[in-house]
């Protein structure tokens, strides 16, 4: 296989990486590097310190949507809430958006602190329900300040989400521990 890559162009090398790496119908990076990246990503914050936000973003009645207007409509749905959550990050440049699976989205924002993840969040969630006429639920969880691990970040943050779709939906929400 590395005789194969040694004897691409760079330009048909750049192209596979694209493959590997991106979501084909929004255009950010896949699950599949979003679990590469996370770990490099934990290991850097562990050198600074304000740590690592992470966000993780549901559609809200996205099944509902798709039901009522067809795949093609729930597609396009997807790419615009792609384009409003990278226009809504845009002065950001360490911030990471990777596509997590169906009408989900995770956020990563190295070098942030939890009320810096929540306030991103908070602004995020605002711009698409104003530009895409749909509400988003957001759960937030910060690697140092809550949470120790990448494990626990990522359900941290998903258990925070599903408060928030609890709580009725288009809200952004900070994991809190429990004593």
């Amino acid at each position: 296989m590395e005789k194969v890559l040694d004897k691409l162009s760079e330009k048909e090398r750049e192209f596979i990486t694209i493959l590997i790496e991106k979501d084909p119908l929004t255009g950010v990076y896949n699950r599949r590097k979003f679990d590469n990246d996370i770990k490099l990503l934990i290991s850097m914050s562990e050198r600074t310190t304000r740590g690592c936000g992470l966000l993780i973003i549901d559609i809200d009645n996205f099944k509902d949507f798709n039901d009522k207007f067809g795949h093609f409509e729930g597609d396009q749905l997807l790419r615009t809430v792609t384009q409003n959550i990278e226009q809504s990050l845009r002065n950001y440049d360490k911030i990471h958006i990777y596509r997590y699976g169906g009408e989900e989205f995770v956020v990563i924002m190295p070098d942030t602190s939890s009320h810096n993840a929540l306030a991103i969040g908070e602004r995020l969630r605002k711009n698409v329900k104003k530009a895409c006429d749909i509400t988003v639920s957001i759960g937030v969880s910060h690697y140092t300040e809550l949470a120790g691990n990448i494990n626990e970040l990522i359900t941290n943050a998903d258990k925070a989400l599903y408060k928030a779709k609890r709580a009725g939906k288009d809200k952004v929400l900070l994991y809190e521990k429990t004593p």
